[in-house]
């Protein structure tokens, strides 16, 4: 048996729909980016996440930077989990802000408490990242904390298209929200991003930048702008998998079932526990490894000699050990250091069948026998 780290699905009817309208486009010569289709999107994603707007960008990257623009952080601190993707923390740089970095909890995310440590005058916005797509209660604490300094609350809602705590979406805790729709993605349009909100200004400032800052549309240009915009195909399969993301994650979740139960008495092995009151969209299952354990040889005898490929790290080097960000680096952040280091992500996607699953738990049982 061969087991991928992932794969992404289409749905026969989503194949035929996004063909169809494709050939649609083609034909009657509509225009190719950001018309008729990334509107609807648009208009479904934030009535989805429950907002009331949204503003479809080319990546997750893109809409990250998009929202620290609108929000003008140039000049000042931007508070970052260390253990997210470079990516989080480029958008603050190339947008003008100062990263500092945060340690994270057990749960992989943002430690507020080391994040009231890291607050200055200078700060003007905290970054949540839902890391492997759990909207960590912890939220709550940053929802009061930024509340109580008055300052602006981002989420890098990346891994967490449809992840809820509460009942309460991913996106909708802070100021604004930022998705990505990359590859590998619970919804993927193969790139492309969507940044939400509540906040008229920040979504019209969005608007405007992702279009080359062209006030109403014209050769008149009072910023810098940048292209940002989605192209029509993407938004195709956007809407297409948007009709069938609450049934992708279900099948995730049950999947994630299978591993909590058969992981539950490997003595070895600890799955990252989730809250009842969290929906967790599964983007990664996430063990974590006794420190007795070389996961670097874990990885490569799954590979070479059971064929399962694991998902990637979340995050394997956090980033103020990124050589990248050496003039930003502030202290050492000890719980990110220990947890990037020992977890991995067995392989979970939504075609994986129960016997797959169980052939991925044998194989990592085989492996630390």
């Amino acid at each position: 048996m061969k087991i991928p780290s992932f794969r992404y699905y289409f749905p026969q009817e989503s194949i035929d729909f996004v063909s169809e309208k494709f050939r649609e486009i083609l034909e009657t010569g509509a225009f190719l980016s950001t018309g008729k289709h990334c509107a609807e999107l648009e208009d479904k994603f934030a009535s989805y996440v429950g907002l009331q707007h949204a503003v479809t960008v080319n990546s997750g990257t893109a809409a990250l930077e998009a929202i620290f623009r609108a929000i003008d952080v140039r000049g000042f601190d931007v508070i970052v989990p260390t253990n997210t993707f470079a990516a989080t923390a480029f958008a603050v740089v190339h947008a003008g802000g100062r990263p500092i970095f945060a340690d994270c909890t057990d749960d992989l995310t943002v430690d507020p408490e080391d994040v009231k440590k890291k607050l200055t005058d200078k700060t003007k916005v905290v970054v949540t990242v839902h890391v492997g797509g759990m909207v960590s209660p912890h939220t709550y604490d940053l929802v009061d904390l930024c509340e109580e300094k008055g300052i602006y609350l981002v989420e890098d809602a990346a891994h967490a298209h449809g992840s809820a705590l509460d009942g309460k979406k991913a996106g909708t805790f802070g100021v604004a929200g930022a998705f990505s729709f990359f590859s590998t993605k619970v919804m993927t349009t193969g790139e492309g991003g969507m940044v939400v909100t509540n906040d008229e200004a920040i979504s019209d400032k969005v608007r405007l930048l992702a279009d080359q800052a062209k006030v109403d549309g014209r050769n008149y240009h009072e910023e810098l702008g940048l292209n940002w915009r989605m192209a029509e195909v993407q938004a195709l399969m956007g809407l297409a998998q948007l009709e069938h993301l609450d049934s992708f994650i279900d099948k995730r979740t049950e999947i994630a079932k299978i591993y909590d139960e058969e992981f539950e008495n490997v003595a070895s092995l600890s799955p990252l526990k989730v809250p009842s009151n969290v929906r967790h969209s599964y983007y990664k299952y996430i063990v974590f490894l006794d420190k007795t354990l070389n996961r670097e040889e874990i990885q490569k005898t799954l590979k070479t000699e059971y064929n399962v490929s694991l998902g990637g790290y979340v995050y394997d080097l956090p980033c103020h050990l990124q050589p990248v960000f050496k003039d930003f680096v502030q202290s050492s952040l000890p719980v990110s250091e220990d947890l990037c280091n020992r977890h991995i992500c067995p392989p979970i996607y939504v075609q994986m069948t129960e016997e797959e699953a169980l052939y991925v738990v044998n194989s990592i049982k085989r492996c630390l026998q």
